[in-house]
């Protein structure tokens, strides 16, 4: 899978479950949707969960870090490391 379909999928279900002034046009990739006000807390977990079944991966509670899930191209990184 490459890197273009996981963000893309990440970006469209940001968008679809926590609405935002931010569209799957104008997401920003590079910055902490945490400090956006994008996702809270809760929504962080349910990102995590939403990775884990999407993908089929584990995610450490030690990964869910600002330098590990930190931004959408962060999570790309993190998914594309779980895949490979």
């Amino acid at each position: 899978m490459t890197n273009a379909k996981i963000r893309k999928a990440i970006v469209e279900y940001v968008a679809a479950n926590h609405p935002s002034t931010y569209t799957v046009e104008t997401m920003p990739l590079n910055d902490s949707l945490l400090e956006l006000g994008v996702l809270d807390s809760f929504g962080v977990v349910e990102l995590v969960d939403f990775l884990e079944n999407h993908w089929s991966v584990t995610i450490e509670d030690h990964e869910i870090t600002k330098d590990r899930m930190g931004s959408v191209n962060k999570m790309v990184d993190l998914i594309e490391e779980k895949l490979a």
